[in-house]
């Protein structure tokens, strides 16, 4: 991921940036963020970085860049990625499978809107090549679900159905966009039809 420069020369305080707040989210383009990196090969998703709040998380944005001072960006998204990665131990995966027993794709869900920030965790294809395999694809349909599949296997029509179902009936979508996640960044591969 490539940051805009004046990102990078910014500071934000240690109080704001605790290591504990900080994660990276794939959001729908049109939210609008005004700090957003755009997805590779996508034409709808980017990527937020966003501080954990009481209800919901917060996007950055740069008033807050130029009010505070104190955590260079880089610390903030070393920070979301190590939170990524406690977020993605503390998550449940279930695996789903046909009549024959043969896995059709994991999902991840919870009720912590932070759940999509685990894609970005470093080694989260990893958790997966026991089960699913080296090469993975993800789904992100919205906040709380993240669902990985083998690229050899196209979703068939009740997983794409349950992924337009979950993008459509939820306030927080993030795509319906299919990516590859290589080297802790998301690549948009194709769409859901």
């Amino acid at each position: 991921m490539k940051w805009p420069a004046f990102l990078v020369l910014c500071v934000m305080s240690a109080r704001c940036a605790a290591a504990e707040g900080w994660y990276l989210l794939p959001e729908p383009r049109f939210m609008g963020h005004e700090i957003a990196w755009p997805v590779p090969g996508s034409t709808s998703t980017v990527t937020v970085p966003a501080h954990s709040a009481a209800a919901e998380p917060e996007p950055l944005v740069s008033a807050r860049i130029a009010k505070e001072a104190g955590l260079s960006l880089p610390v903030v998204m070393d920070a979301a990625r190590a939170n990524a990665s406690t977020l993605l131990e503390s998550l449940r995966i279930e695996l789903v499978r046909d009549e024959r027993g043969v896995i059709l794709y994991a999902l991840l869900a919870s009720d912590n809107p932070l759940t999509a920030s685990v894609v970005f965790a470093p080694g989260f294809g990893e958790k997966f090549l026991e089960t699913i395999g080296p090469d993975v694809l993800v789904a992100i349909p919205n906040r709380f679900r993240v669902y990985v599949f083998p690229r050899s296997a196209v979703p068939g029509a009740e997983l794409s159905d349950r992924l337009f179902v979950d993008y459509g009936a939820t306030n927080y979508p993030v795509s319906r966009e299919v990516f590859e996640v290589v080297d802790g960044q998301l690549k948009a591969v194709g769409a859901l039809r």
